[in-house]
């Protein structure tokens, strides 16, 4: 009898236990099937009727800037949108081109397309990285994955449910954490794992490639140096590294845009000055 007893706990037990995953994949269902309707239904309907004339095959290339580099966003034509209808000033610029050279160089194959800080092959696409521990004798070699981060001021975004999980997931830090800097958490949400206490996200995953979508230490380290690197045509150059942003800009669009070769040699490699 107490056999038989026993046998009944531990049957309702895993009853019980089936029936909670069960709950919880129904909640987890619903809980994507709202975000697949949320995409039918624009959080700013007046914005999203006006993207749709300047989208490109409903795909986009967005800047986020306020005005502390007002002096940077001197620009030809470009589509501004200014976010503030109470005041009246809620517009955006209609005589931009719909260009869509950015757009033929993504893959489309991950929920995240991200230029990287990496300035190589190994640091922009990852590598083994040994942690030697002489104390631990043998087993001293410890293997380890490395990649440098992905530069959250360039990254193209698929709208997916794991997309939209990262951003929410994002937005969410970065509201109850002020202090947070909006790149490293990009990144931690990007590519931590689950782990106790802690439950990741699963969003795939796809590198840029660093010499068409070209960091600023890329471009002033190897590039302008070498002959053959110095003629090809970058997608974007983003200008990260060096603080003197607006004088890099300048010269940047100097040497591919005007031709001048010359536009970068006074420059160091660094930021000395």
């Amino acid at each position: 009898m107490r056999r038989h007893t026993r046998k009944n706990k531990e049957l309702k037990q895993q009853v019980k236990e089936l029936t909670e995953k069960v709950r919880f994949a129904e909640q987890g269902k619903d809980h994507a099937q709202k975000q697949v309707e949320a995409l039918d239904e624009p959080v700013n309907p007046r914005l999203a009727k006006i993207l749709e004339n300047v989208a490109v095959q409903k795909e986009l290339i967005m800047a986020l800037a306020n005005w502390n580099v007002k002096a940077s966003l001197e620009s030809n034509d470009v589509p501004v949108y200014e976010r503030d209808p109470d005041k009246g000033i809620d517009s955006i610029g209609r005589t931009g081109g719909n260009h869509a050279n950015h757009f033929n160089y993504l893959y489309r194959d991950s929920d995240v397309e991200s230029m990287t800080d990496g300035h190589d092959n190994m640091t922009a696409y990852g590598f083994d990285d040994v942690f030697d521990e002489p104390a631990m004798g043998w087993a001293r070699n410890a293997h380890t994955i490395r990649i440098w981060v992905y530069n959250c001021g360039f990254f193209y975004i698929r709208p997916t449910i794991p997309s939209i999980e990262l951003l929410d997931r994002v937005a969410s830090r970065l509201a109850n954490e002020p202090r947070s800097w909006d790149q490293a958490v990009f990144n931690e949400e990007l590519f931590f794992p689950s782990h106790p206490g802690y439950k990741g996200l699963h969003a795939a995953r796809r590198t840029m490639d660093f010499y068409l979508f070209m960091n600023r230490k890329v471009l002033f380290k190897t590039v302008r140096k070498d002959a053959r690197l110095s003629k090809l045509k970058p997608v974007i150059v983003h200008l990260n590294y060096h603080p003197n942003k607006l004088e890099r800009m300048k010269a940047v669009v100097e040497f591919y845009v005007n031709g001048n070769q010359d536009a970068l040699k006074a420059f160091p490699d660094g930021s000395e000055w």
